[in-house]
């Protein structure tokens, strides 16, 4: 087991003091990025159904619609959740530390969702390599 380095350390301190002391940044940031990209996958998921028989399978366009929908309905409570939870310092036993637990959670449901939707690109983007 590596124990982690002090410029490991250094960066992931940097990060929380960041989201600490000024946490309206963060949280226009969180909200822009999500909001963006649950946009963005859910009118690609439209795309790729109008594109179905030339370029994708039906099979691919309803993963990609279910990814999205997962990522719309995960998107609302992270929303709700961040804003019940007030606190900028969390202590494991208050309420609102588990407002912050399940926005974090749902945060981390919609970032998995955006990585798992755009994998299911491989097959498009993939090209043969040609010997001349």
């Amino acid at each position: 087991m590596q124990l982690p380095s002090s410029q490991d350390s250094l960066i992931l301190t940097t990060v929380q003091i960041v989201e600490l002391s000024v946490p309206s940044v963060h949280d226009i940031g969180a909200l822009v990025a999500f909001g963006s990209g649950v946009v963005y996958i859910t009118l690609q998921s439209i795309i790729s159904y109008k594109s179905c028989p030339q370029w994708n399978t039906y099979f691919v366009c309803h993963i990609r619609m279910a990814i999205s929908v997962i990522s719309c309905i995960a998107f609302i409570p992270s929303i709700l959740y961040a804003v019940l939870s007030e606190n900028s310092f969390y202590v494991s036993f208050h309420q609102d530390y588990t407002y912050h637990v399940l926005s974090a959670i749902c945060e981390w449901t919609v970032a998995f969702g955006f990585i798992f939707f755009f994998l299911t690109f491989i097959r498009d983007f993939q090209v043969g390599i040609y010997i001349f």
